[in-house]
This record gives structure tokens, sequence and C-alpha cells, in this order.
């Protein structure tokens, strides 16, 4: 029987693209430090391990993940002159908004497009650079019972574009003859994709963008859409 397969990116693929920088600027307000968000938005340009791909960190997953997240935020604390007892309330506190579901917006077609994969024969999977308990916050919004398992850079030590995420995601589903890699990240989920062999759909097209995206949707996708529910008609063909 032939394996079917959809590898699915998660954060502004199935959910609204949210910045933790809001996130991290709420949670110094909630402890007395209003600073600027800008100036938070400018130290988190850097400093998660999927800025860096080309580095490794197989070592470095689960907690080992947020301390490094967490060293990296020192920097910006000392320089805004943030205190030592504050830092150690702060840090639980943002990746406690980060586990909280109540923080991410479900595309509006999401659900219905994964249960109707399923209903097709496909097994879903998420590929994601992501923090290491992200199975958590899909299992929250309700959306486990569409997953057959999941592939995140947290618990790895590869970010996508690497090959190995790919190789290790394809491994685990029992390498498909037929996957399709999804995403709205040009480099990370269409180029990763396309090295791997897969073929690659690119979401949301027309989603607004900032600084910190991708600029455009000028790239070598095999399809492109604009919602998910368009990724049916593909597949129903």
């Amino acid at each position: 029987m032939l394996k079917k397969v959809l590898f699915w990116d998660f954060d502004g693929t199935l959910v609204v693209s949210f910045k933790w920088r809001n996130l991290l600027y709420a949670s110094l307000k909630k402890f007395g430090y209003d600073i600027d968000i800008e100036e938070i938005r400018q130290h988190l340009r850097k400093g998660y391990t999927w800025h860096t791909p080309e580095i490794s960190y197989i070592d470095h997953t689960g907690q080992k993940w947020w301390d490094k997240l967490f060293s990296h935020l020192d920097v910006f604390y000392e320089n805004h002159i943030v205190a030592k007892k504050d830092v150690g309330k702060i840090n639980p506190y943002f990746k406690s908004q980060i586990l909280d579901c109540k923080n991410y917006e479900l595309y509006d077609d999401a659900i219905s497009v994964l249960s109707r994969c399923v209903e097709m024969g496909y097994k879903n999977y998420i590929l994601s650079n992501n923090f290491p308990e992200l199975e958590l916050v899909i299992k929250d919004l309700g959306l486990s019972e569409y997953f057959a398992d999941y592939i995140i850079s947290g618990n790895i030590g590869y970010e996508k574009p690497r090959i190995e995420i790919f190789q290790y995601a394809l491994n685990l589903a029992g390498f498909p003859e037929n996957c399709y890699m999804i995403g709205d990240n040009l480099t990370a989920d269409i180029q990763g994709g396309k090295s791997a062999g897969m073929k690659t759909i690119l979401v949301h097209k027309n989603r607004d963008f900032d600084s910190d995206s991708d600029s455009d949707f000028d790239s070598e996708a095999d399809y492109t859409y604009e919602n998910l529910s368009e990724i049916i008609l593909l597949l129903d063909q």
C-alpha cells in the first residue's frame, strides 16, 4: 500500500505567526520593567537555535535548549539593569507563556484540513523548528488526534533546513513514497524539503510580513497557496 505522508510546519503554517518579543515584553512588564518592545525585537533577532541552523546541538536538547535561550537573554537583562532576583521570575513566566495554548491562534481552516487529510489516507507529522515541549501545546490546542508523530528541532538538535532533520523525519515515517513538506518559510521548509527529495507546498502567500520574515514568495515551491484548504484540492486529484 502506498505510504502517503504530510510533514507540517507549525508556527506561521497551522497557527498565525506570533512574536515571542510580545510575550517577553509582557513578562518584563508584569515584574515592573517597561522596556521598549523595539529593543526587545532587536535582541531577539538572533539567539534562537533556528537563527543558526548551520550549528547542530545534539547534546543540548530538552532543558538545555531553554538554558541556551535564557543565557542569550542574560545579556539583554544586564544591559537593561534587570535585577537577578527578578530574572529568576521573568524567565519561568516567559516560558509559561510560550507553553500556553491560549497564546496561539489556529488558522480557521487548520482543523478541517488536517481532519480531511487523515480521511484521505495521509499521515500527518509535525516537522518544526521549535521548543522541546511543542507537542504539549499541540495537544492543548486539540490537534494531537490528527498527528502520527512529531519531529521538533529542540528535541533533536538540528534545525531546518538541515538535511539531518529531514532524514530523521523520513525515517520516522517509514520513507513514504508520496510525501509533501508544507510550510510558510522559503528557506527552512521549501529549500529544506526539496533538498530532502520532498514535494513542497508554500502556504499563506499573501500574509503580512515584517523584517523578521521572508520578504516575498518568489520561490521554487512545487505548489503555492494562500489558504490551507487549497491543499485538499491538490491531494484529491
